[in-house]
């Protein structure tokens, strides 16, 4: 193999590695592949950059399974010499977010580092997401990048059907996307009049055995052949698209309406007398389509009909292949409010009539001002205290009663706090003084979209509940924070929720597809297109998830379903110490596995649950890992045997594998009484949420273990290790101010502690108030200026959530 110019860091054991943005990723997949590893983003051009397919928001030949690069970028390092150049587009294409410098001010070489290296990060705005597809624009060029990792596959096979027209393979594509087959491609292109569909599957040798009888059997293709390089026609395509002489275009659409397009995009070109050949990815249902023939200015106009029908058959662009410079970005593009800030002002007299206008909005009964109710509406699930009394409490029904609330609060000049079922950790929901909060409980609607694998949901439905819908058409929604059955959508995406199935399936974020959203002003806007999240304005929506309602209120998403697995099997494997335990963690993932569950327990943890439910867990244990694997029952199989294989190389003391549900139930039975354990250790708990590199787990609990004993508090330490997110909880007695005092101590200790170790304050619970104090430190005050530049342009008079998030 020919040296690389570029420098690599790979960590194998996290899933991880830093490389340059201008790499061309065939290079970085030729670096991975020595250690079994690879990123799933493969182009149809393999000389593009990891920058160029950021730009693009790209996901290559495999977007089936893997989706796109913000899937999977972690964290960028940009250079710029002028801080001015940082920009929004599509809410102010040339406002700056940072104040331009006098002319006579020298420029000033800046590197910024926008993420960090956990999976998990709920610290403030989601930069470096949104920087995949350009939810803003950076004034200079990417530095590094670092991105997730993918194991190999142990198998691949590729089949191509041939059907008589592309309206027939796209009606066959319909049919295979959601069947639940570990399908990873379903690629179209024309050939001699007929359609060519690439079927791809890819999993554990056995299963793709098995599917691939099944596919050619549920296909129903006229003739079905096996692919030895299967990609060499799409590259040759995708090199060559429209040539000189031609326009492109790129879209996404529904897989029920593909065929519908494809036949009357067809017969426009027959009016237009052009040619239109198109190929793409039926499986995303993205179609890149190439006009050629007659007079710019008519194949112009063609383009322009074609995309017309797209949009009315719920398409939108794509960025895949870039070339949407000059086309019309479908997005409302929202106007800055000057609204007057009445609020120090604020009579009796106006609060009475603000109250009749909510009441005319809502219905009388969904504004609440008693103080009883208030007081109710004052506290999340944290121990943060609200900065003061609300004015009233609104309840909308729908999205229109939403905006119309924020329209009435901008006119008043009143700051509004969102809510969803209070469950939150960090007091992102408390509410400050004479401020309406906004509780989105009663938008809870849950739509499943089966065919297209998506739930269409209201921002106030509840996570159980969408999951049990999901299940009931086997379909699966991953994301599973601890408080699933109280917790609301909205909450989950305002602070990008994750849960100990993150390890394998990706965060809230990965899921989201599109949003609506209001702004301060009343404002209407819907990012993102629905269905692959390739739209052009997919960055800026990234920008939404994990702003706790700083940015804007989101009132519905369009969420990514998954087929529901078939087989579960969970391993306890008890430690004698917890460095082994943890060099465990790492070995399992540098070996190619990536468990659907990878939990954590310390040894206070271990004897507390012990102490209360008496399992037989036994107290000199130094700790505890429950590892779960899921999908299909012959890889299940073969996943849970080598996960029990590992476990005892790594050094653990005993393995247990379960052999049926009742079996499963016992194993996770000692994670569950984590709660009611510690409860009666100490009648208050603060629980904490941090996130750091894998590597330096050991490292964080034994500092952990060390603050305890420097404050003489109970800590105990749980949570998902396969990505770092620890969940220390400081047990206290509230009644007691000497230990009420030293809990913040230790909390600010814990915090320093994280980002010491190269973590971030929050994985899963957000900033809120409780962790603001610590921003600076963990962001510094150039990421911390942006942010708020940010803030600046969605809510120009900070009123939606003041006191959040940004110190």
């Amino acid at each position: 193999m020919t040296p690389s110019l570029y420098t690599i860091d790979i960590r194998p054991g996290a899933l991880l590695a830093t490389a340059p943005a201008q790499m061309p990723v065939s290079e970085l997949n030729a670096a991975l592949a020595e250690h079994g590893l690879y990123l799933p983003i493969e182009p149809l051009l393999p000389d593009l950059s990891l920058a160029a397919l950021i730009a693009h928001n790209a996901g290559g030949r495999r977007r089936l399974r893997y989706g796109t690069i913000a899937r999977y970028l972690r964290a960028a390092t940009v250079k710029t010499v002028d801080e001015g150049r940082w920009t929004v587009p599509l809410l102010s294409s040339t406002a700056p977010l940072i104040d331009q410098r006098p002319p006579s001010s020298a420029p000033r070489l800046l590197s910024l580092t926008l993420g960090g290296p956990t999976l998990k990060r709920a610290t403030g705005y989601g930069l470096n997401r949104a920087l995949a597809g350009g939810g803003f624009e950076p004034g200079g060029p990417l530095g590094e990048v670092t991105l997730s990792l993918r194991p190999l596959p142990a198998a691949r096979r590729a089949l191509s059907l041939r059907y008589a027209d592309l309206p027939a393979a796209a009606k066959a594509a319909a049919r295979l996307a959601p069947s639940g087959l570990g399908l990873i491609a379903l690629a179209v292109r024309e050939e001699g009049g007929a359609a060519l569909l690439l079927a791809e599957l890819e999993g554990h040798p056995l299963v793709v055995e098995r599917q691939a009888a099944e596919l050619i059997e549920l296909a129903a293709a006229e003739a079905c052949v096996e692919l030895a390089d299967p990609w060499a026609a799409w590259e040759e395509l995708a090199a060559h698209w429209a040539g000189p002489d031609g326009l492109r275009l790129s879209l996404t659409l529904p897989r029920t309406s593909l065929a519908s397009f494809i036949a009357q995009a067809q017969a426009i070109a027959a009016r237009y007398l052009i040619d239109l050949p198109i190929w793409g990815d039926l499986g995303v249902g993205t179609l890149h389509l190439g006009l050629h023939g007659r007079a710019e200015g008519e194949l112009t106009q063609a383009r322009a009909v074609i995309s017309a029908l797209a949009h009315g058959l719920g398409g939108a662009l794509s960025t895949e292949l870039g070339g949407i410079e000059n086309e019309e970005l479908s997005i409302e593009k929202p106007n800055s409010f000057a609204g007057s800030t009445l609020n120090a002002q604020f009579s009796t007299l106006n609060a009475h009539f603000f109250i009749q206008k909510l009441q005319a909005i809502v219905g009388e009964s969904y504004v609440l001002t008693r103080p009883e109710d208030l007081g109710t509406y004052a506290r999340d699930a944290s121990i943060a205290r609200a900065a003061g009394q609300p004015l009233a409490v609104v309840l909308p029904a729908n999205t229109a009663q939403v905006g119309q609330v924020l329209r009435c609060a901008a006119e008043y000049g009143l700051s509004v706090v969102t809510r969803g079922a209070g469950s939150g950790l960090a007091g992102g929901s408390t509410p400050s003084e004479g401020s309406i909060v906004l509780a989105l409980s009663r938008l809870a609607t849950i739509q499943i979209d089966a065919g297209q694998m998506v739930a269409h949901v209201g921002a106030g439905a509840v996570t159980a509940d969408l999951q049990r819908a999901a299940e009931a058409l086997q379909l699966y929604y991953p994301p599973d924070p601890s408080s699933l059955g109280v917790s609301t959508v909205g909450g989950n995406i305002a602070c990008n929720a994750g849960g100990p199935r993150c390890l394998k399936y990706g965060v809230t974020a990965d899921y989201v597809l599109a949003l609506t959203a209001v702004l301060a002003d009343g404002q209407l806007i819907r990012l993102g297109d629905g269905l692959a999240g390739q739209s052009p304005d997919a960055g800026l929506l990234h920008l939404l998830i994990g702003s706790e309602g700083t940015l804007a209120v989101i009132t519905e998403a369009t969420l990514r379903l998954a087929p529901l697995p078939p087989a579960r099997r969970t391993t306890m494997a008890i430690f004698d110490s917890l460095d082994d335990a943890c060099a465990t963690v790492e070995l399992i993932m540098a070996g190619g596995l990536i468990p659907a569950g990878l939990e954590l327990m310390d040894a206070t943890t271990i004897i507390a649950v012990e102490e209360y439910l008496e399992l037989g867990l036994p107290r000199d244990a130094g700790a505890l890992l429950l590892l779960l694997a899921d999908g299909e029952p012959e890889a299940v199989a073969a996943e849970a045997d080598a996960l029990a294989e590992l476990a005892r190389r790594g050094g653990a003391r005993s393995v247990q594998v379960a052999r049926s549900s009742a079996d499963e139930a016992a194993l996770w039975q000692a994670r569950r009484a984590v709660a009611p354990a510690l409860a009666r250790i100490r009648p208050n708990r603060l629980g904490e949420d941090i996130c750091v590199p894998v590597s330096r787990i050991a490292e964080c609990v034994r500092g952990v273990q060390a603050i305890a004993a420097a404050n003489d508090l109970p800590i105990v330490v749980f949570g998902h290790a396969g990505d770092g997110n620890l969940h220390p909880n400081i047990l206290f007695d509230s009644r007691d101010p000497a230990q009420v005092g030293r809990v913040w101590q230790a909390a600010e200790a814990i915090f320093a502690l994280a980002i010491e170790l190269g973590g971030t304050l929050s994985g899963e619970h957000g900033i809120g108030t409780l962790k603001r104090p610590f921003m600076q430190q963990a962001l510094g005050p150039a990421v911390i200026a942006l942010m708020w530049r940010i803030k600046g342009q969605f809510d120009p008079e900070n009123r939606l959530n003041p006191g959040k998030v940004l110190p």
